[in-house]
């Protein structure tokens, strides 16, 4: 346990350090990730101080005109019962995405609090267990509920990337481990 512990400070220290080194010209490549079998993949919140996050545009990809991101494969999901007041944001999200389509395929749920049964600790406000065989949310726990959702919906397809915050500015971006616009915060889309 030890040992794992140990491993894990490492690979924070590491990203922090490459991080404050290179900035954000540190990304990874979306396609190579590595998702074991059935693990279920997290995103937390974080606070951070004002001005350090990312402008979201005006407009979100699959919006208006705006090209969605391609994915490798082809994905559907439905919206439960319980997310229905946050319907629109969640198929905002998934417009994020090409061939990412409504009806059939993944259950999107929505929680009233932190996700606890996600395998990981700490105020997860989103988990996709087995790349899209369920999905959960807590809407409640961050300003942009859209990007929320495209970023758990980004999980059929990719794992985490090496941004800090995420943000609207590409697939990389949506795909940051932490959702650092907090409910009521001045860089919240509501």
């Amino acid at each position: 346990m030890l040992k794992k512990l140990c491993s894990r400070y490492g690979l924070a220290i590491f990203a922090g350090l490459s991080l404050a080194f290179l900035g954000p010209a540190v990304q990874v490549d979306l396609d190579s990730h590595d998702h074991s079998a059935g693990a279920p993949h997290a995103t937390s919140v974080q606070e951070v101080e004002a001005g350090q996050l990312p402008a979201t545009p005006a407009a979100l990809p699959g919006e208006a005109g705006i090209q969605a991101w391609p994915v490798p494969t082809r994905r559907s999901y439905y919206i439960t019962s319980s997310c229905q007041q946050h319907a629109a944001a969640i198929r905002r999200g998934a417009a994020a995405w090409q061939g990412l389509t409504e009806g059939g395929g993944t259950p999107v749920e929505c929680r009233n609090s932190y996700i606890s049964d996600c395998g990981a600790g700490g105020r997860i406000v989103g988990c996709n267990w087995g790349q899209g065989q369920r999905i959960a949310l807590y809407m409640g726990g961050v300003g942009d509920d859209a990007l929320l959702a495209a970023h758990e919906f980004g999980h059929d397809w990719y794992g985490h990337s090496s941004y800090r915050c995420a943000g609207w500015g590409s697939p990389s971006e949506v795909m940051a481990p932490s959702i650092c616009t907090l409910k009521g915060s001045p860089e919240a889309r509501q």
